[in-house]
């Protein structure tokens, strides 16, 4: 019989079997959460004569959301759910253990499909959704200050956290890397933090569809706690306008109508607004895969397409923030490149070959990752010289200066936003154009994502 470890990262299964205190007898490689962890499904044996089937997320490169204090976070909420606030009512897969040095979380397996958009029965998508949004209500009603979560750290204002956040972001935009949409946003961001929220409650952090499991009209389990703090409950409902932006629910005013009649506290738009667009600001973060000394994500083509959307949809709730109109982006149009016939002759591959032949989940969900790739690729050949052209020529009307190429400009446009040489306006929407045009080279291997916006609030 093959060694189960060998399907692991080097030195898991061991850990793993260390913290739990059983066996591991079996290992089906699955693929993991979202696009930002992988996984595995766990056969477990104690040594008692107990068995059970697990579920483990593991990132042992820290390429995903979050770090090591978002870990021990993650881990404690799960354990504190399963036993000492498992009276609250908010349903989780039953903690096992966690390897912190890898950020490995092992759960029970829990009964249930996630896919809410593949319900067709509208009256099971309305009785589901309520009993979602109660969850979130439990969940918020927790008396935190009565009974903190051992392991979450200290009990703060939802405006520590902000402050916090914006900082650690505004830090982590720097060097070569650094983003004019990133800034952007955070002086925004910085320059309107809400008054007047209440006092801090458990945020789930990453609430939404595909973040739970259902079974008919109730749900088994939350799911992916990474991003869980203490703040402000209207992050949570803020966080389901980010998750709808990748799989459908129900309309928000249902959704909010039936978080308040659950117990929940009422909806603020305002402050809802906000926590999207700092949400939004985090996801957006260009990534770095580029660069040597990043670590490889999981999924490089689903890791793309999450970030360029991300990216195309903060440009634009930037501007509304803001107050700054939005007008038509130049897309030019090209001829196929000169390796069309290639790009097409290696989807074909993977598509109607590799593909199918695939047993390994992971493996599939990687080559459809590659697929995504591929089609990248074709449309940087075909539309990216036309596409920079017109970004030269937006930047110099700006700046009123004329640049040797498209780079140049690009750095010279970094530069004006950096030092404040150029209004807020006329940045935002250089920024939006550019975010557009990176969209409309990742469009085909977004799918039926492309066009995805913010679903309406009222």
């Amino acid at each position: 019989m093959s060694d189960p470890a060998a399907l692991l990262p080097d030195g898991l299964a061991a850990a793993v079997e260390t913290a739990s205190g059983a066996r591991i007898a079996a290992v089906r490689p699955r693929g993991g959460g979202g696009a930002s962890r992988e996984g595995a499904e766990l056969d477990l044996a104690w040594s008692d004569g107990r068995a059970a089937s697990a579920y483990m997320n593991y990132d042992v490169h820290r390429a995903g959301a979050g770090d090591d204090a978002a870990f021990l976070r993650e881990a404690a909420i799960l354990r504190a759910l399963s036993g000492p606030l498992a009276g609250a009512g908010v349903r989780v897969a039953p903690y096992y253990a966690s390897v912190p040095e890898q950020r490995a979380l092992v759960c029970g397996l829990v009964a249930g499909r996630d896919r809410f958009a593949a319900i067709a029965d509208p009256a099971q998508r309305d009785a589901l959704a309520q009993d979602f949004m109660a969850q979130l209500a439990a969940l918020h009603r927790i008396d935190v200050a009565a009974s903190p979560v051992e392991g979450m750290g200290p009990v703060e204002p939802a405006e520590a956290y902000i402050r916090r956040r914006v900082a650690s972001l505004r830090a982590a935009n720097g060097g070569q890397a650094w983003d004019p949409l990133i800034h952007l946003s955070l002086d925004w961001l910085e320059a309107n933090v809400p008054t007047d929220m209440p006092a801090p409650v458990i945020v789930h952090g990453d609430a939404g569809p595909g973040n739970f499991l259902y079974e008919g009209n109730r749900v088994t389990a939350l799911l992916d706690w990474e991003l869980v703090h203490y703040g402000d409950p209207m992050a949570d409902l803020a966080m389901l306008c980010l998750r709808m932006l990748f799989q459908g629910f129900v309309p928000l005013p249902q959704a909010f109508a039936a978080y308040e009649a659950a117990g929940g506290h009422r909806v603020d738009l305002a402050r809802l607004r906000y926590w999207r667009l700092l949400f939004q600001t985090g996801f957006a973060r260009r990534s770095r895969y580029d660069d040597p000394d990043a670590p490889p994500p999981p999924n490089l083509g689903m890791n793309l397409v999450y970030s360029t959307i991300h990216r195309r949809v903060l440009s634009e709730a930037l501007a509304e923030a803001a107050g700054v109109a939005l007008p038509a982006v130049a897309l030019p149009d090209a001829a196929p490149g000169a390796h069309e016939r290639s790009f097409a002759i290696a989807l074909d591959d993977i598509r109607d070959t590799i593909v199918p032949r695939l047993a390994d989940q992971q493996a599939a969900v990687k080559a459809k990752g590659l697929a995504r790739l591929v089609k990248w690729w074709r449309a940087i050949e075909r539309y990216q010289p036309g596409f920079h052209e017109a970004e030269k020529a937006e930047i110099e009307g700006a700046l009123r200066r004329r640049f040797a190429d498209h780079a140049a400009a690009w750095a010279a446009y970094r530069e004006a936003v950096a030092a404040g040489r150029i209004g807020t306006a006329p940045a935002i929407i250089l920024c939006n154009a550019h975010e557009a045009r990176e969209a409309t080279l990742m469009a085909d291997a977004m799918g039926s994502l492309a066009a995805t916006k913010f679903a309406p609030l009222e």
